[in-house]
């Protein structure tokens, strides 16, 4: 009775996720729940989530939705693809701190005893699992240099002996508690390394596209913490080629999606109402150039085989409009035009919001509008558009944009 009850708790913290943390929901939905009741807590490896029944009918709705997330968060870091040769209990306490902060931030109640530092915010585990191993050698090293000296030495030594006893207590305790917690030192979730089985491998590259898929979703609904925000931008983008995440961006808009609007009738009559499937065609797509000066040549003619590329395998048209401080140019074209060139005209300042006023005035509905800039520009549209926004950016700015995402140009 209590392995169901734990199992359909979880399945309601998941259920509750959907509209409140959609991005938590959509990675925790990989993890296939199983019950493991020889662990102390939970565990993931990247492919499941164990856990012990006992421990998550103790917790609050609130604090297992908190389990969930953390659990979650470790393999959308890759910390079941990272740990190498590192000692798994210490590797667990580094994993913690590096992702206990976001989701503190996030609004998430975690379980009792989890860890966390502010001085450990936005640092990733490697450095953490580094500081610690120096701690750790410190205090080694100050018990080492610890001496009783002299007849005052000799007299202390029996209250030394004293405290000491009373100390090996207090460390007895924790090491029972440490034992009991298995690896999992933050009781929040542990997370063990991905044991590789053959064809129903999980990639790292799996756990990307979903890292991807799942910040896309939240913040197309605004649901995606800035702290989330970084994340995908740090961990995801070094990892992938750009032209890939252009193409993968372009694809998402494409492809079929889910909406409210029109209930699925197969189970209207059950009183369930599931969203149902539409077609987005890629009608429109604009691409604008930031044409201030900064972006050269070989940016420009990478950027426009990238998008040839991908725009040969869609029947769409597409604008291009060439901006500064204001619209220099606009192309129209077809597919039948590609490969596409871009000849960029003007040269003053930036100013983003021409181009969106334009889309706006010439009553054009995009699937999306790609936006290819240095990102030296504050002057972005007041309200957020209707449509999918895709910032390529060139240099080394690292501000994030109010609204849309954001790709790193590397060449």
């Amino acid at each position: 009775m209590k392995q169901t009850k734990a199992y359909e708790r979880l399945l309601r913290a998941r259920t509750s996720l959907v509209l409140k943390h959609p991005f938590f929901a959509s990675l925790a939905l990989r993890l296939h729940l199983r019950e493991d009741s020889d662990c102390h807590t939970a565990w993931t490896d990247g492919r499941v989530f164990c856990y012990n029944p006992d421990y998550i009918n103790i917790l609050s709705e609130e604090k297992l939705e908190g389990l969930t997330a953390h659990i979650v968060m470790h393999p959308a870091c890759g910390h079941h693809l990272r740990r190498e040769d590192r000692e798994p209990v210490m590797w667990n306490r580094a994993c913690d701190y590096a992702i206990n902060w976001l989701l503190l931030d996030a609004g998430f109640d975690l379980p009792d005893g989890y860890l966390y530092l502010e001085e450990y915010r936005e640092v990733n585990a490697e450095k953490i699992y580094l500081k610690l191993i120096e701690e750790l050698d410190d205090e080694q090293d100050g018990e080492k240099d610890t001496t009783d000296d002299g007849e005052e030495g000799e007299r202390d030594r029996q209250d030394d002996d004293e405290e000491r006893s009373e100390l090996q207590e207090q460390e007895g305790a924790v090491t029972e508690a440490a034992a009991a917690a298995g690896s999992d030192p933050g009781m929040a979730g542990e997370v063990r390394d991905l044991q590789h089985s053959g064809k129903d491998d999980i990639s790292e590259t799996d756990w990307d596209e979903a890292l991807i898929q799942a910040a896309h979703n939240a913040r197309e609904m605004g649901l995606l913490p800035a702290g989330l925000e970084r994340l995908v931008e740090n961990t995801v983008n070094p990892k992938i080629c750009w032209e890939t995440l252009l193409a993968r961006f372009i694809e998402r808009c494409a492809r079929s999606d889910y909406t409210w609007m029109m209930p699925n009738r197969r189970y209207l009559h059950q009183d369930l109402y599931l969203p149902s499937l539409y077609n987005h065609e890629l009608d429109h797509i604009v691409i604008a150039i930031d044409t201030s000066g900064s972006i050269d040549n070989r940016e420009l003619n990478q950027f426009a085989a990238e998008i040839s590329a991908v725009m040969a395998q869609y029947p769409a048209r597409l604008y291009v409009i060439y901006c500064d401080a204001d619209i220099q140019g606009v192309h129209i074209l077809e597919r039948s035009d590609l490969p596409i060139t871009l000849e960029p005209k003007g040269g003053g300042g930036t100013d983003y919001r021409p181009v969106f006023h334009w889309v706006e005035q010439e009553r054009i509905s995009p699937a999306c509008l790609i936006y290819l800039t240095d990102m030296e520009c504050l002057q972005f549209p007041a309200a957020e558009p209707g449509y999918s926004v895709l910032w390529v950016t060139t240099g080394n700015n690292d501000q994030l944009p109010p609204f849309g995402e954001m790709l790193k140009l590397a060449l």
